[in-house]
């Protein structure tokens, strides 16, 4: 993980450096399912390893179809519903962000969401993430779904459905925890 001037806080990564794994895990994954698979790394981390630090520099908002981070939403939107093959950058002149080669914690969560979501379609995906229930549902409900613009989902909702599902699949969180993705698993 990069450290900022606190030497022992890791740095959270940007929405699509997190993307960007799960674009070189499967060569071929559209926007839609970045954005969930993103969100599901997000809720996942909040639920194993709480905050801070957080996994990411921002916070997945109420949209239509669930959750979106903004900033992925900005870079992709251009693919459209068509496949994306390659790491991507918000800029031409700089590389793809990425997570860190020695980044073992996070690595590990990615692979296992992956594995637990990776065969799942972009539309079961959203479905699942915004279904009567979850935290994007319960702000959209807040709002009478009129959700304004830019609003964010908090993290102690998001915390709480992880863990929820969490003690819901013992034996996954504990399988987790035992390759090192989650040290609050047995706690949570």
């Amino acid at each position: 993980m990069k450290f900022g001037a606190d030497p022992t806080m890791p740095v959270p990564y940007e929405a699509l450096a997190i993307a960007n794994e799960f674009v070189d895990t499967s060569k071929n994954v559209d926007h839609l399912k970045l954005q969930k698979l993103v969100y599901c790394a997000y809720g996942w981390w909040l639920a194993t390893e709480g905050t801070p630090p957080r996994l990411m520099n921002e916070r997945p908002q109420v949209w239509q179809h669930g959750p979106v981070f903004a900033s992925l939403y900005r870079t992709l939107k251009v693919f459209g519903r068509a496949p994306i093959s390659e790491p991507q950058s918000s800029s031409p002149f700089l590389p793809p962000p990425r997570v860190d080669e020695d980044d073992d914690r996070v690595r590990q969560l990615l692979r296992w969401i992956w594995g637990r979501y990776g065969h799942l379609s972009s539309f079961a995906l959203s479905e699942l993430t915004h279904r009567a229930g979850t935290p994007w549902y319960r702000i959209a409900r807040e709002h009478q779904f009129r959700v304004p613009l830019d609003t964010e989902i908090p993290d102690d909702y998001i915390y709480a459905e992880f863990s929820a599902l969490m003690s819901g699949h013992s034996d996954r969180a504990v399988e987790a925890s035992r390759d090192g993705v989650g040290q609050r698993a047995a706690t949570a």
